[in-house]
């Protein structure tokens, strides 16, 4: 009886080592597969790639293609089939509209893909042509036009660097965002799209045989998946680009801590990098650290209702601009109010109270449990900023300025956006994530949301969270309302380098079971309540269409 149960287990063993073998043959021969298949057209034709980089896509959330994959209609040619290359160009140029020096430029090359997408109109057009030479064939751009998300979903360039050259298996490597980060994953080893035409024993083309499409699944490829919301992503970002803009807005899912929406102003086009001006931006302004102002009152106002050194109903008096610590901003003062009033109206001398009396190392502790010293979020891996150590704020300062969010502290859109998850979770912080999963070979390996780690107690969480329905309803924060599902808000504003200011408004919606998180801060502008309110609210419009709500 022992033997047997031996022999089954050895058995057994063997078996599942057999299986595991052959899985792996299996995976191999698939890759090599694809390869000998690429290898094989590519000696056997002259081929051009139909696809602008080898490289896996980025998606959103719902699959939805940020990069890579993007079909349009090409016109592929070989010149050394075109009867006439100077006629072709001049052909070409009444049907495109382009001049016929850069066509003629571009023909001068043996063979490749004109830089132009075809409306269908052209491309009937091009057909009717009847050029020996000239195809019209689908071509994968990497980019939409125009870009959702180029700083997040990042870019593509040639390889300009030794370390560069390490990481790449060919001439392009990504250059920033995801494009960077996930290189690795992302980098194919062919062209998955291609045209050929087959040779003769001399390497002379075959016209008679036509263009050969290729197309076979690289294997090295993996994906990305994104926590963004592509509709989302784009309704924002059509908000901004009505307004001459310069900041960033973010936008979160309350509880989950998923990144839906992440738009920084200026922009760039990641199809086209090479381009500058003015209006061009590759600094990512939504990981930029800033000083939040009085948005930070979130975070003082819930340590000292959590550490029971003030209570919601206590009673103080403003005196304007004549307070002992801090003028206020406004000139006469609030007079005598609560401190959930003072929240709501953004009184500097109550917050300069209050915070004095929580304290430095208190005020410090919560500030590294909400990991305000961290820019990283989930599947984002962001270098740390110097400026944001905690030990900046050991040094001797004034921690009446802290507490109304100047001096040394400084916070980036995303980190602010945690923290106003943290308060409408109840008080449960949750770190941000950007990246929902990566595929690779067919697998999909989820970077699971964050577990969570209580920070406020759910009372004092809900006391910030009605205060901020308050600074809506009577406060600063009144032009931030969205009709029909309302809203609650906190407003900011600090003081930039060069006189400029910090323009801040952190809010959610509906203001009944809470669904988003928006941030707003732009640079420049008279204050949040001016300027980041009204963005918010009609941010928050958009958003609360049925299309996307």
């Amino acid at each position: 009886m022992k033997y047997r149960r031996r022999i089954v287990w050895l058995l057994l063993i063997s078996f599942l080592g057999f299986s595991c073998l052959a899985v792996r043959l299996a995976s191999l021969q698939l890759r090599q597969h694809a390869r000998y298949a690429w290898a094989a057209f590519s000696q056997q034709t002259f081929t051009v790639s139909l696809e602008e980089y080898p490289r896996g896509r980025i998606v959103d959330r719902h699959g939805r293609v940020l990069a890579g994959g993007r079909e349009e209609k090409r016109i592929v040619f070989f010149a050394s089939l075109l009867p006439d290359r100077r006629e072709a160009a001049r052909q070409l140029s009444a049907l495109l509209g382009k001049p016929v020096e850069e066509l003629e430029r571009e023909l001068r090359k043996e063979a490749g893909v004109l830089p132009y997408s075809l409306t269908p109109e052209q491309e009937a057009a091009v057909k009717s042509l009847n050029l020996p030479g000239l195809f019209v064939l689908p071509y994968w751009t990497r980019y939409s036009s125009p870009p959702l998300a180029a700083h997040v979903v990042g870019y593509v360039g040639k390889v300009s660097s030794p370390e560069e050259r390490r990481r790449s298996r060919g001439e392009w490597v990504g250059k920033q965002g995801c494009e960077y980060f996930y290189d690795a994953v992302l980098q194919g080893s062919f062209p998955s799209l291609a045209a050929g035409i087959y040779r003769d024993a001399q390497g002379k083309l075959l016209n008679r045989t036509g263009v050969e499409l290729f197309t076979v699944a690289d294997p090295e490829r993996g994906e990305v998946q994104l926590t963004l919301d592509s509709e989302l992503q784009r309704k924002v970002e059509e908000v901004l680009d009505k307004h001459r803009f310069r900041g960033a807005v973010v936008v979160l899912e309350v509880g989950k801590g998923d990144l839906l929406a992440v738009a920084s102003r200026p922009t760039f086009d990641p199809a086209h990098p090479e381009k500058q001006g003015p209006d061009v931006s590759f600094f990512d302004r939504a990981f930029a650290s800033y000083p939040p102002g009085s948005v930070f009152k979130m975070v003082v106002a819930a340590a000292a209702l959590e550490e029971g050194v003030v209570r919601p109903e206590e009673s103080f008096c403003c005196r304007g601009v004549e307070g002992p610590l801090l003028p206020c901003w406004k000139k006469e003062g609030h007079g005598h109010l609560t401190f959930r009033q003072a929240f709501a109206r953004s009184c500097n001398p109550v917050f300069a109270q209050v915070g004095l009396r929580l304290g430095k190392e208190k005020l410090i502790r919560y500030c590294r449990e909400l990991y305000l010293h961290e820019r990283s979020v989930i599947g984002y891996p962001m270098p740390a900023d110097p400026w944001q150590n905690p030990k900046n704020l050991m040094e001797p300062y004034s921690l009446v300025n802290l507490s109304v969010g100047q001096g040394p502290l400084l916070l980036t859109p995303v980190q602010v956006a945690s923290v106003l998850n943290t308060l409408l979770n109840d008080g449960v912080y949750v770190r941000p994530r950007l990246v929902k999963g990566i595929r690779q070979q067919g697998k999909m390996t989820e970077l699971p949301p964050d577990k969570g780690k209580r920070i406020f107690s759910p009372t004092v969480a809900r006391e910030v969270r009605d205060m901020m329905a308050l600074a809506v309803q009577e406060g600063t924060a009144r032009l931030g309302y969205i009709p029909e599902v309302g809203s609650g808000g906190k407003t900011g504003t600090a003081e930039l380098p060069g006189g400029k200011r910090c323009s801040w408004f952190a809010g959610f919606f509906p203001l009944e079971s809470p669904r988003y998180v928006v941030v707003v801060m732009e640079e420049g502008g008279r204050g949040g309540g001016e300027d980041a309110a009204p963005l918010f609210r009609e941010i928050g419009e958009a958003l609360a269409l049925p299309s996307v709500y």
